[in-house]
């Protein structure tokens, strides 16, 4: 498995209490598996839909390439990959 960092915004930052995590899988699937195990339970439900799927509204990179959140599975991560979770930002 390799070790990811993943960088946290805005209201997962919030409920996770941190910034930044060190978290270890195959794939960017199995990375966000593992956030929404992390300290808070919440996080699954700000992260999935009902169906298990990733929401359509955050935006995920991995090493500054934007990713299509349904083929999560089918990316793989490598030691040291940088995995940014943009939730939903609004305002006016």
């Amino acid at each position: 498995m390799a070790k990811v960092t993943v960088m946290i915004y805005t209201t997962l930052r919030k409920n996770l209490g941190t910034a930044k995590l060190e978290l270890a899988g195959g794939n960017v699937r199995e990375i966000l598996d593992r956030l929404c195990d992390y300290k808070n339970p919440g996080v699954e439900d700000l992260i999935h839909d009902p169906e298990g799927n990733i929401r359509q509204h955050f935006v995920l990179t991995l090493n500054s390439e934007i990713l299509d959140n349904k083929k999560t599975a089918s990316v793989p991560v490598k030691d040291g990959d940088i995995l940014h979770v943009f939730p939903p930002v609004s305002g006016g």
